[in-house]
């Protein structure tokens, strides 16, 4: 879990006593981060419609998750959701377990309503209990969250085990980014080099050739034979080689000499560059 604070809570005392009691990131300076657990104040997302169309798209995605802290304004939170803020007295609470709604029901001065999205849930029965909502689009979407909790009161100063394991509860709601992102990023590794596409790679800086009629003619002129040509498929090694960008028009680039250099074949590529 990746958290960030916009930068309007990280320049205020309350979001500096946060990032001291969690691993937290200030957000980029303009804009929401590509991915990951946004806090924010509910006052700062009320003061803007056009924060508020932002952040809708934003937790459409999966693996955005944003979290309103107080303090709030009464009234609407935003205007695609039903949720509102009311001013009330502290909360009693009867479960005398550590929580973070014990440690807090005293500062708690919001109630939450509305009927979109679903509770966080709780151990605890008391009204304390509905503190905190979440909303998103879709099954695997990002979501949105409000909680009526001051996670940046001093109270928690020792109990930042507490204030991440309510996170986590936030979190585990959020969808997770599609596999297919994955199969896309490994699909390049189907053009990576293979042991022939090295072997090759050697002749051509070994003979200073670019393409493969180049490299036949080198080959077939060569005194001592160097290649079986019928295990090779030499266009597919070379079109390898310079996807990998190891090769070019103008014969092995400087990346293609360095991965030389970095390989066991380094030296009999020089020598056999020395003696072409």
């Amino acid at each position: 879990m990746k958290l960030y604070l916009t930068p309007e809570l990280q320049a205020h005392r309350r979001g500096r006593f946060l990032a001291s009691l969690l691993d937290i990131n200030l957000s980029p300076e303009h804009g929401l981060p590509q991915t990951g657990f946004v806090l924010m104040t509910g006052e700062q997302l009320q003061a803007s419609p056009d924060l508020q169309e932002e952040c809708a798209a934003w937790v459409r995605q999966p693996g955005c998750s944003l979290l309103l802290l107080p303090p709030y304004k009464e009234g609407r939170i935003s205007h695609f959701l039903d949720w509102e803020i009311e001013l009330v007295p502290s909360f009693l609470v009867a479960d005398q377990q550590p929580s973070l709604e014990n440690l807090l029901k005293d500062e708690v001065s919001y109630r939450l309503r509305g009927i979109e999205g679903e509770c966080i849930e709780q151990a605890s029965s008391s009204e304390l209990a509905s503190h905190t909502r979440y909303w998103k689009t879709h099954s695997n979407s990002g979501l949105i969250a409000a909680t009526t909790l001051p996670l940046w009161s001093i109270s928690l100063l020792d109990q930042a085990a507490l204030v991440n394991d309510f996170l986590v509860k936030v979190e585990r709601h959020c969808g997770v980014q599609s596999v297919t992102t994955e199969v896309e990023e490994k699909k390049p590794q189907e053009d990576a080099i293979r042991p022939q596409d090295a072997t090759v790679l050697v002749c051509c800086y070994g003979f200073n050739v670019a393409t493969t009629e180049e490299l036949l003619s080198r080959l077939k002129t060569n005194a001592v034979p160097l290649l079986n040509l019928a295990s090779f498929d030499l266009p597919e090694n070379m079109s390898r080689l310079r996807n990998a960008g190891l090769l070019n028009d103008r014969g092995v680039t400087e990346q293609g000499v360095t991965h030389l250099m970095e390989s066991k074949y380094w030296g009999f590529a020089e020598n056999l560059r020395k003696e072409a």
